[in-house]
């Protein structure tokens, strides 16, 4: 008789506590999956946080965590992580009764990207390990991985002509009525921008710095169109960190700088196009935009974009940096007209060992021939 009545006490408290976790598991169980940082550039670590919150009485012996994220972000050891096209995170906690467990899972961001965790699936369990309580809740977070940096100390020389050019221009434009302010006198500042009053005051020679009713901007026209059936994706890599790394350098140097490029944004799925701006903002604008170029979509006509610029009517004198892969007879015509319209112009061919690059400079286009490793992605 005892037996039958612990028997029946056994499974009358297996029927309650049941009953009760299928009804409130879910009260005051809060999942928030975060990246601690929201940009990071390609090949650097970063982190995952995972935030379980349980703020109830009835306690959580088992939970599953499952969410899926970029097999490009990998995770140290790769434990808890199944990949096929994309990973699939599997973390296992045991959470009591008023209790917040804080996990941070480091990874490394091994490719170029815009990466998104949009859900979180929770499968979990009563008292006595059975039953089946599952639930999603949203999550939203994201983080940017910028182009790589590389190293185009190689192309220094015609970099520092293009400057050259876009300040000589900048100097030949201000507007005398302009007035921006005073600084120390230079070799290269004529001798009618002398400010004689403050000359005498500082001892030192000084000059009226004037705004300019021209500011000459560089344009960088990023090309991932491919003119054969084969993909160059390697090539395409390497030339949207050149595009990254030359904009840095004109933004840095005060150049206003926009971005023309035919590949699409993973997300809104039309063309990367950033409008001329100056600052850090634009310097992130940039990096942002690049991180988002999908390759997998094809991209629309370099050709078409370049006769566009070159019908365009609000040219400002910039300064042309044309990067690509293909050199099409078309493409050379468009941008040696470009270079002849506005401040000039630098191509770099990106080509890989033993390709032919057909292309010469002239007076205002100036050629650079950029091999990359096949393997260099």
């Amino acid at each position: 008789m005892t037996i039958i009545l612990l028997l029946i006490g056994a499974a009358l408290i297996y029927l309650i506590q049941a009953r009760l976790y299928s009804h409130y598991w879910r009260q005051g169980l809060h999942v928030a999956i975060h990246f601690s940082r929201q940009a990071v550039v390609e090949g650097e670590n970063a982190t995952l946080v995972e935030e379980i919150t349980n703020n109830k009485r009835l306690p959580l012996p088992i939970l599953h965590v499952k969410f899926k994220i970029s097999r490009n972000l990998l995770f140290e050891g790769g434990e808890n992580t199944s990949v096929s096209d994309s990973s699939y995170r599997h973390d296992i906690f045991s959470v009591l009764f008023y209790q917040k467990i804080t996990r941070t899972l480091e990874f490394k961001c091994a490719k170029r990207g815009f990466y998104t965790i949009d859900q979180a699936n929770l499968v979990s369990a009563n008292l006595f390990l059975s039953g089946n309580l599952v639930d999603n809740q949203k999550q939203s977070t994201y983080i940017y991985v910028y182009p790589r940096e590389i190293d185009i100390t190689a192309i220094d020389i015609p970099f520092q002509k293009a400057m050259g050019t876009l300040l000589s221009k900048r100097i030949l434009f201000e507007d005398p009525f302009e007035f921006r302010g005073i600084r120390e006198y230079q070799i290269t500042d004529p001798m009618n921008t002398i400010n004689w009053k403050a000359t005498a005051k500082t001892g030192n020679l000084m000059v009226n710095v004037h705004n300019s009713t021209l500011t000459p901007e560089a344009v960088i026209i990023l090309d991932l169109q491919d003119d054969t059936l084969w993909k160059y994706d390697n090539l395409h890599e390497v030339g949207i960190r050149i595009a990254a790394a030359l904009a840095i350098r004109f933004l840095t140097q005060s150049v206003p700088t926009r971005i023309i490029c035919n590949g699409k944004d993973q997300i809104t799925k039309e063309i990367v196009q950033v409008p001329t701006g100056n600052g850090k903002r634009q310097i992130a604008a940039i990096n942002e935009s690049l991180a988002r170029i999908d390759l997998s979509q094809e991209p629309v006509s370099c050709v078409d974009q370049l006769q566009e610029e070159v019908s365009d009517r609000k040219r400002t004198h910039p300064y042309y940096i044309f990067i690509s892969s293909s050199f099409g007879h078309q493409r050379a015509l468009l941008l040696q007209q470009l270079a002849d319209l506005g401040s000039g112009a630098m191509w770099i061919a990106l080509h890989e060992k033993g390709m032919a690059v057909p292309l010469s400079s002239s007076d205002n286009l100036n050629i650079i021939k950029w091999e990359v490793q096949r393997n260099e992605i």
